[in-house]
């Protein structure tokens, strides 16, 4: 019996040993399976951050119809990356990038209504990065949404180190709402959009070839003039991006037959200069007779302020240096020879963005064919 009892002592023991191997050996396993999937999200976080560098890349290819058929690829994988690491600002970043590049790049020409949900994605993940990255915008850009805040308040969160996302931020923004068919949602941020485009000049308005130059130049030439639109601000800030890119941003060009050359259709641009002159002129001159018969203080303080305003833009645009940049040209001659102009220079006349010289040159095949739409 003792022997008997010394044997079933030893068989216990023998259990608790194999059942504490089991456990250990379980929870090797389990430890390895979950190592096994961090390492999993880890690669697939990575290689999503890693697109915003690839990108830089991709824009000395030569080929667009390559690059876009693999976007929508990247997109699923930024995604993925965005749900297994949700607060990374880089991948937010790449996300909104990538989403406005392929919007304009290479669906809006053929389906402006998709292009618009790509455009809102993007602004809206660029302003999560920001909202990441500058805890002041955050703090402030709910305070717009409370109306405590004004959007000029919000644009002067924006830091140059923040340029990248702030630039994605506007240009998204800018994108849906030309996209957008004047829905009153866009409308009213309007002026969030051009206090991020003044902001963006301010700190860095060489980014990215002067492109927050030609976002402005793109507003003054399609928003209504209700809205402030005007072709001769239009042509002044386009002028700008063409010296400081020697001409050889090929994008900014197609933008300005697309818009500026319509705009003017059958016209000379000079004519319509001296219209915009005149009209000015007449403006600040009904503002005087309205307010030496105007007797409420406080409604003729807002009229001076108008009125200074007036004063002032007709002083930015009434002068030599810009009456020189208006030739005697029609719209119509402006849009067939900038056109001419992207389809004879050399796609790599800027090797670094090789890619978007490229797209531009496809957009100006699409204007040739559809110039009967605007003239």
């Amino acid at each position: 019996m003792k022997q008997e009892g010394v044997s079933m002592g030893r068989n216990v023991k023998v259990l608790d040993v194999k059942k504490g191997l089991d456990v250990k050996i379980g929870i090797l396993f389990c430890g390895l399976f979950f190592l096994g999937c961090n390492i999993q999200k880890l690669a697939i976080v990575m290689t999503a951050e890693a697109t915003g560098n690839a990108a830089k890349e991709v824009q000395k290819y030569d080929l667009p119809f390559i690059v876009g058929a693999g976007i929508p690829s990247n997109l699923l994988i930024l995604e993925t990356g965005r749900i297994l690491d949700p607060n990374n600002a880089v991948i937010l970043s790449n996300l909104a990038e990538t989403y406005c590049s392929y919007g304009s790049g290479f669906v809006e020409d053929y389906d402006p209504e998709k292009a618009n949900i790509l455009y809102y994605k993007g602004y809206k993940y660029a302003e999560q990065a920001l909202s990441i990255i500058n805890k002041n915008f955050k703090a402030k850009l709910e305070k717009v949404a409370k109306g405590e805040a004004t959007v000029e308040d919000l644009a002067k969160t924006i830091e140059k180190k923040n340029v990248r996302e702030a630039f994605w931020y506007t240009a998204c923004l800018g994108y849906w709402i030309s996209t957008a068919k004047g829905s009153p949602e866009s409308v009213v941020e309007i002026s969030k959009m051009l206090a991020m485009v003044d902001r963006l000049i301010e700190i860095d308005e060489d980014y990215f070839y002067s492109s927050p130059l030609l976002l402005r130049a793109t507003f003054y030439a399609t928003a209504p003039s209700i809205l402030g639109g005007s072709p001769i601000k239009a042509k002044i800030y386009f002028d700008r991006v063409f010296k400081k890119t020697d001409g050889k941003f090929l994008l900014a060009k197609a933008v300005y037959a697309q818009f500026y050359a319509t705009l003017l259709k059958d016209r000379p641009e000079k004519e319509v200069y001296q219209e915009e002159i005149e009209r000015l002129k007449e403006k600040i001159k009904s503002y005087e007779e309205i307010i030496a018969q105007t007797e409420d203080e406080e409604i003729k303080d807002k009229l001076k302020n108008q009125l200074e305003n007036f004063k002032k833009e007709l002083k930015e645009i009434d002068n030599e240096n810009v009456a020189k940049l208006f030739s005697e040209k029609t719209g119509e001659q402006i849009f067939d020879e900038t056109i001419e102009e992207i389809l004879t220079t050399p796609v790599d006349i800027l090797p670094d963005i090789t890619l978007v010289n490229a797209i531009a040159k496809e957009k100006a095949k699409i204007l040739k064919e559809k110039k009967a739409q605007y003239f």
